[in-house]
């Protein structure tokens, strides 16, 4: 039995960007309980729940991964994808691939990633973001990996903003879920060759909530183009997710001040038969993307 044990303070302290997501159900409802939320506001709460892949991938490089050339979807794959679905959702898996490659300085992938997020921008009508500019800001940094990274992000989130000013936001839902995907692939990959890596079972077992997210983004879109079989695949996953148990107990942590913060500690307890089935479940979803 494996258990995974997330800290959620409930008064005063400061919350880095991982625990802002480990809170992410608690925050929406919180706010939504304070006063009434547009929908456009419920859905930037809900995107700003969900982990980028640069945050997972970057996790991955720490908890000791290292680059498998096999993981990424093939880049002549980017050719074949005709259908809204197909391109937007392969848009972020791309976008996650190239992060990938960029968190992990292979310059070659790099490129190569680049160009299918080019090819796949052109096809979806965003070619306005995915310019020459912005090739030359990647080809002139592709050796510097943190400048990578901030340009990468910006450009995703500047596609997000194009999308939303033409009223494609169904598009944009399908580029994030696609880039949720495949940055959880990466990690149920790195799992399955190492089991026992507490960090990464941790982060795995952590989407969970981070679903619970993506699920509601995509719900507001239903019977949109190309997301209503997404939608299903993703509450398919979600059924698996929610196995997995929540234990919660008191908490006290002392500053470094000197003050005492009064919580609650949530225990996630992840048997490797679950664990399985979640590696197996997100398998199955990332291939009937990228096929």
């Amino acid at each position: 039995m494996k258990k995974i044990i997330l800290i959620l303070f409930v008064a005063g302290g400061m919350f880095s960007c991982e625990e802002e997501q480990e809170v992410a159900v608690d925050k929406v409802i919180s706010a939504e309980k304070e006063k009434p939320l547009s929908r456009t506001e419920q859905i930037e709460n809900i995107v700003y729940n969900i982990p980028s892949p640069t945050e997972t991938v970057s996790i991955l490089k720490r908890a000791g991964a290292v680059y498998v050339f096999d993981y990424p979807n093939d880049p002549l794959n980017a050719e074949d994808y005709q259908t809204l679905s197909k391109q937007g959702l392969n848009m972020g898996v791309y976008g996650a691939d190239l992060t990938y490659a960029t968190v992990f300085n292979k310059t070659t992938e790099t490129s190569f990633y680049l160009s299918c997020v080019t090819k796949l921008g052109r096809k979806l009508g965003v070619e306005q973001v995915f310019n020459e500019d912005v090739n030359e800001r990647i080809q002139d940094n592709v050796e510097n990996r943190d400048s990578m990274q901030v340009i990468v992000n910006e450009t995703f989130w500047e596609l997000d903003a194009y999308l939303k000013e033409q009223g494609r936001e169904n598009v944009s839902s399908l580029v994030v879920a696609g880039g949720w995907i495949e940055s959880l692939y990466l990690a149920v990959q790195f799992v399955k060759s190492n089991p026992e890596n507490e960090e990464m079972r941790q982060r795995i077992a952590e989407q969970k909530y981070s679903l619970d997210n993506l699920v509601g983004l995509i719900k507001s879109y239903k019977n949109k183009a190309g997301v209503d079989e997404v939608l299903a695949s993703l509450l398919e996953l979600k059924e698996v997710f929610d196995k997995i148990e929540e234990k919660k107990s008191s908490s006290e942590n002392t500053t470094e001040d000197g003050s005492m913060m009064i919580g609650s500690v949530i225990t996630l307890d992840v048997t490797d038969e679950l664990m399985n089935e979640i590696i197996e479940r997100v398998e199955e979803i990332r291939t009937e993307i990228v096929s």
